[in-house]
């Protein structure tokens, strides 16, 4: 009876209209202006988030005369730069053109976060599998230079700390992309209201 109850309820409640919202051409521009700035913003963050392990890796690279490690090296700078480039070329910030109406606006700006949304909701083919084989590399050459019993210890650690961050990286992303579809159903509700 209770379980009839709770479906009752659950249907009426979603069977209320919803009240849409009301945004002006004006607002929408500004919100997509701030949201622009914000992406753009973030990419910079990420090229200088990139770019400080690659000249690091690159010094390593130069500087040791181990060939499984240069390797790696090698492997890690080209997962970053893959990383780079695609965050680049699927990640970059578009202008709202200042010509389009109210609802175009809405449009183009659902678009934007829509594109944002699958990009973060999906770091791992592009952000963060390029890094793996390089990392996979870096344990392997960590563990044959280092004397046995320490080498299982060290490569378990380090194996660790990299997993740790990559879920870290993984559950921003996933926080990240629940933000933006939140910013999209309240596109929609002021679209369906126009």
């Amino acid at each position: 009876m209770n379980e009839l109850h709770n479906n009752q309820s659950q249907q009426l409640w979603q069977s209320q209209p919803v009240e849409g919202i009301q945004m002006s051409a004006e607002a929408i521009r500004k919100r997509a202006g701030k949201f622009e700035r914000t992406i753009l913003w973030r990419n910079r963050r990420e090229y200088v988030g990139a770019l400080i392990p690659a000249v690091l890796f690159a010094f390593s690279f130069v500087r040791t005369h181990d060939i499984l490690f240069r390797i790696a090296f090698g492997t890690l700078i080209a997962g970053l730069a893959l990383m780079v480039f695609h965050l680049h070329h699927k990640g970059s910030a578009r202008t709202l053109p200042g010509t389009l109406g109210a609802s175009t606006c809405v449009q183009f700006f659902r678009g934007e976060l829509e594109r944002q949304r699958d990009l973060v909701a999906n770091v791992w083919p592009w952000y963060l599998a390029p890094l793996v084989p390089g990392f996979v590399l870096y344990t392997a050459a960590y563990g044959r230079a280092l004397p046995y019993p320490v080498n299982l210890g060290g490569m378990a650690l380090l194996d660790g700390i990299v997993a740790a961050v990559f879920f870290f990286i993984w559950k921003l992303n996933q926080r990240a992309a629940g933000s933006l579809q939140r910013l999209i159903d309240e596109l929609y509700a002021t679209e369906n209201s126009r």
